[in-house]
């Protein structure tokens, strides 16, 4: 079986590194993966379409920059950009369908995809291929549910539906089951997005693989936000050594890891005390300042005893009261 790998870097991993993908850079990153033989590639700002405009952190080009630099530099492989409704819209949709972008993939909290229907009909009036990133994709545990919005989403002609295990929480058997569920009861092309809280998203991604995925995201040498994403170089190897898919070049990935991506995070832990306890508990690092504020006012509670009982309320949309309802909890356990 040949199974699809889209690398990610250019896209998730730009959170790493507070959004600065230049110009040069990108351009040497786009030509070594295609160079690897990988044949579709996420970039743009991490927060997708709009966020440089829209969400206070600009990145070195616009959209239309990258968009312009990817024709120039590929050849053969496909590229597209994440579009999430807080920052992107129709208008940013409509741009790269005339720009000749080759995928948009609209992000959503999985139990919120009503929330993006009129996006994914738009994008597809365009003609683009239509891939939408469900993230959170654990906190639907209900099975007849779940399988239902992946019904929808196959009403709305989405080409590919990624289940983003966004705080890096699943385990492998919880994969399986998502995966092989989606695989038998939709007619849907499948992926799988792992972050690495846990250490487990080269595992994950197997499961995922095993399972009927047909498509797995990765990042060179893991580069992404928090604890990083599956390895596109590891994925190629293990890929090779299970047949699954022969046409990626490790060695130019890794090379490309070496002398330019791991420079980027060296020094870093990326398996600190915070980051698998966002694992652990489910909880999703852009919500961490608020935890912080928090913890600010109450100094003798620990942040990760916050972030635990934050988690057992809300694991989709964590506010400041949702914050103060958790420590109200732990205090009154105290």
């Amino acid at each position: 079986m040949s199974i699809r790998i889209l690398d990610c870097t250019l896209r998730d991993g730009s959170h790493a590194i507070n959004y600065k993908f230049d110009k040069d850079l990108t351009k040497k990153v786009l030509s070594g993966l295609e160079n690897a033989g990988i044949e579709w590639i996420e970039m743009g700002h991490g927060r997708g379409l709009g966020a440089s405009k829209r969400s206070g952190k600009a990145a070195p080009l616009s959209d239309e920059e990258y968009i312009d630099l990817a024709q120039e530099t590929l050849k053969k492989a496909k590229f597209g950009f994440l579009c999430q409704k807080k920052f992107g819209n129709e208008e940013d949709v409509k741009m790269v369908a005339q720009k000749g972008v080759d995928f948009i993939r609209i992000a959503t909290n999985i139990t919120e995809t009503d929330q993006v229907e009129n996006l994914i009909k738009y994008a597809k009036e365009q003609n683009l291929s239509v891939f939408v990133a469900l993230m959170k994709a654990h906190t639907v545990q209900n099975m007849s549910e779940y399988i239902k919005i992946l019904q929808e989403l196959q009403n709305w002609g989405v080409d590919l539906a990624t289940l983003m295990d966004s705080t890096g929480t699943m385990l492998p058997e919880d994969v399986q089951k998502y995966i092989n569920f989606a695989k038998t009861n939709v007619d849907l092309k499948i992926g799988f997005h792992a972050h690495n809280n846990l250490q487990l998203g080269i595992a994950n991604a197997i499961s995922a693989a095993k399972s009927g995925a047909d498509s797995v995201d990765a990042s060179i040498g893991g580069l992404g936000r928090s604890s990083g994403n599956a390895p596109t170089e590891i994925m190629a190897l293990i890929f090779k050594k299970y047949g699954w898919n022969d046409n990626v070049d490790y060695k130019i990935i890794s090379q490309l890891n070496d002398e330019l991506i791991f420079p980027l995070i060296k020094g870093e832990n990326r398996f600190s005390s915070k980051a698998i306890t966002f694992g652990y508990a489910g909880f999703h690092s852009s919500f961490f300042p608020i935890v912080e504020n928090v913890v600010e006012k109450n100094p003798n509670l620990d942040y990760r005893d916050i972030i635990m009982e934050i988690s057992k309320i809300n694991q989709v949309n964590v506010n400041e009261e949702i914050a103060e309802k958790a420590v109200a909890n732990l205090l009154k356990k105290q």
